[in-house]
Order: C-alpha cells, then sequence, then structure tokens
C-alpha cells in the first residue's frame, strides 16, 4: 500500500537555513510524491486557514514535523500550528480524527551531540528533550516513531567557515536518507 506523507516544515525562516533546507530538498528528491507545507510561506500574521491544514492532515497516513529544535522544544511557529490546527474534536477527544495516523518527529538541534548527556552542558541526553512530543503523539492516539534528529547542526554565516558548512551539509543529507528509510519502512 502506498502511504501518503505530509512533512510539516516548521523552520520560522527555511530561506536562511541550511540544515533544514538541505533535508526537505534531498527528501522530496528521494520521495517526489511527498508534500510539504512550509509553515513560514503559509502562516500570515501568525494565521492559518485551520480547514486546508486539518483537510492535509486527514488525506496524510504519515506526518512528518521537520524542524530545529528551539530552547529544547519545537519552534514558535511549529507550536502555533499545533495550537491551532491540532484541536478537540479534530486531533484529540472522542472523535478525533488523526487516531491511527503515523507522526514522526524530524529535527536538527544546533549543539553537538556531547551536550545532549548528564556531564554535558544541557544535562540531559536528548531523548528526554522528546517526551512532549511522545505526549503529544499519543494524546492524539497517533503511532509514535522514534525522532530522527542530527546534531550539531549550527552554522551562522560570517561566523562559520566553509568547512563547517560542508560538514553540516554532509550530516543533513545523511539526516534526509535516515529520515527516507524510517519513512520507507513504515
Amino acid at each position: 500500500m502506498k502511504k501518503n506523507i505530509l512533512v510539516i516544515s516548521g523552520h520560522p525562516n527555511l530561506e536562511n537555513s541550511l540544515a533544514n533546507r538541505i533535508i526537505l530538498r534531498e527528501l522530496h528528491e528521494l520521495l517526489p510524491n511527498l508534500k510539504i507545507r512550509y509553515l513560514d510561506k503559509i502562516v500570515s500574521d501568525g494565521e492559518l486557514d485551520i480547514t486546508e491544514e486539518q483537510d492535509a492532515l486527514l488525506e496524510a497516513d504519515i506526518v512528518v514535523f521537520q524542524f530545529p529544535l528551539h530552547w529544547y522544544s519545537y519552534p514558535a511557529l511549529l507550536k502555533n500550528y499545533l495550537d491551532q490546527v491540532f484541536l478537540h474534536g479534530f486531533a484529540y477527544g472522542s472523535k478525533a480524527k488523526l487516531a491511527g495516523k503515523t507522526l514522526l518527529h524530524s529535527f536538527t538541534a544546533g549543539a553537538p551531540s556531547e551536550a545532549y548527556s548528564e556531564k554535558g552542558i544541557l544535562q540531559h541526553p536528548i531523548g528526554d528533550f522528546t517526551i512532549p512530543f511522545q505526549v503529544t503523539t499519543n494524546y492524539c492516539q497517533m503511532q509514535y516513531v522514534d525522532p530522527v534528529y542530527t546534531c550539531g547542526c549550527l552554522y551562522i554565516p560570517n561566523i562559520h567557515t566553509q568547512e563547517d558548512a560542508y560538514l553540516i551539509q554532509e550530516k543533513c543529507l545523511n539526516h534526509a536518507h535516515r529520515l527516507y528509510q524510517e519513512l520507507i519502512s513504515l
């Protein structure tokens, strides 16, 4: 059975992103039939066409949230999307329409992987930061899949070198291929 895949791009300024832009571009090349909703393009003054977004979710079998980890959570743009679109009677409650669909979180983190440990600067493994993602998925009666993530993706032009950009690009191409493998296995 062919699965309908919907990717929600939650980067607030994808044009200026190195990591998330590469992941989405490569994923789209690997899976040309997937649909991508670019929140940075479709949100106007913080508002969405809720019906259009809910219809896109209803058509999907698999939903992917693609985003950079911002302050150890969703970026505000993606959180706003959840607040407006994942409503009672649609996403959760006795008439949850997303029940049974798969939700996969795919994200990048600026900090290196060593930072995500009890002895690292963040004092927690990265899995601790994904608990709200798991709870949201479960509350909506959706199928939770372990996230696909890549650490060390911070790139700031005029601060980082071309070599840094190349290394991040390689990490993100690898990320897209891991995400692709996960999606085709579902």
